[in-house]
C-alpha cells in the first residue's frame, strides 16, 4: 500500500490536499438530502413515496436519494465513472455519515415483500471500456444494509448519448426511450425491484428502466441514487 501511494500519490478532488481524495476539510462540501420527493411533480413526499396523484403504472412508485448533486461531487463522480477510479469511491464510502443511510431501513419495514437490486446497466462497449459498472457497485454498498439480492433482467440495448449532454427535457426523453429491454419476464413477474444509479437529474433513466420492468410484470418498482441534482 505504501508503495502504491508513492507511485500514484492521492490528492484531494477538492483542494488538492495530498494525502487523500476527499480530504477531512472538504468532507463538510457534501450535501445531503433531508427531504425527499415525488419524482413526477418534484414536490415534498414522505419517504419519497409518489403522490397517489402521481402514480403512473408503469413507473416508478417512490425515490431516496442520499446527496445532493452538487460541484464536489459531480467532480467525485466523473472521476469514478470517466478516471477509472475506483479507489475513489472505496474512501467515498468510508466517509458517508451512518446517519445519512437511516432511511435505507424503511426498505426493510415495507410490506411488500421482498425487494431486489437491480443496478442500471450499461452499454455493453461502455461497459467493456470502463471495466465496471458504477451503479453495480453503488448497489453493492447499500446491500451492506438492506442484503437485497442483487439481479441483472435488464439490458441496454441501445448506445444511448450522456444525458448530461442534453439541454431539455424533451431531448433526455427521446434519448433513453427503448433504451432498456428486461430479458426474463419469468423471473421479474410478480417482484418488487429497486433500481439503482449514481446520479438522478431528469429522472427519464430510472423512468425508462422502471417501464421495462414494469411491462415485463415487476410489482413495485422503487429507486435509490446516490445523489440527486
Amino acid at each position: 500500500m505504501f508503495l502504491k501511494d508513492l507511485l500514484f500519490p492521492k490528492f484531494c478532488l477538492g483542494c488538492g490536499f495530498l494525502g487523500a481524495y476527499i480530504c477531512h476539510n472538504c468532507q463538510k462540501k457534501l450535501s445531503y438530502r433531508e427531504k425527499d420527493f415525488c419524482l413526477y411533480c418534484k414536490r415534498s413526499s414522505l419517504n419519497g413515496f409518489t403522490h397517489p396523484i402521481c402514480k403512473r403504472r408503469d413507473g416508478i412508485d417512490g425515490i431516496l436519494s442520499i446527496f445532493h448533486y452538487n460541484n464536489f461531487l459531480k467532480t467525485i463522480i466523473k472521476s469514478i465513472k470517466y478516471r477509472l477510479a475506483t479507489d475513489v469511491w472505496k474512501e467515498l464510502c468510508l466517509v458517508i455519515k451512518p446517519e445519512s443511510l437511516e432511511k435505507l431501513k424503511l426498505f426493510k419495514n415495507l410490506s411488500w415483500g421482498k425487494f431486489y437490486f437491480e443496478p442500471i446497466p450499461l452499454y455493453p462497449s461502455k461497459l467493456r471500456i470502463r471495466g465496471f459498472n458504477q451503479a453495480k457497485i453503488i448497489a453493492q454498498f447499500f446491500n451492506q444494509f438492506l442484503s437485497c439480492p442483487l439481479t441483472a433482467h435488464l439490458t441496454r440495448k441501445k448506445d444511448t448519448l450522456s444525458q448530461a449532454q442534453l439541454k431539455s427535457n424533451q431531448d433526455r426523453y427521446r434519448n433513453m426511450r427503448g433504451a432498456f429491454q428486461a430479458e426474463s419476464r419469468d423471473a421479474i413477474k410478480g417482484k418488487n425491484f429497486i433500481l439503482v444509479d449514481d446520479v438522478l437529474t431528469t429522472g427519464s433513466t430510472l423512468k425508462e428502466a422502471a417501464r421495462a420492468l414494469k411491462s415485463a410484470g415487476a410489482k413495485n418498482v422503487l429507486a435509490l441514487v446516490l445523489a440527486q441534482g
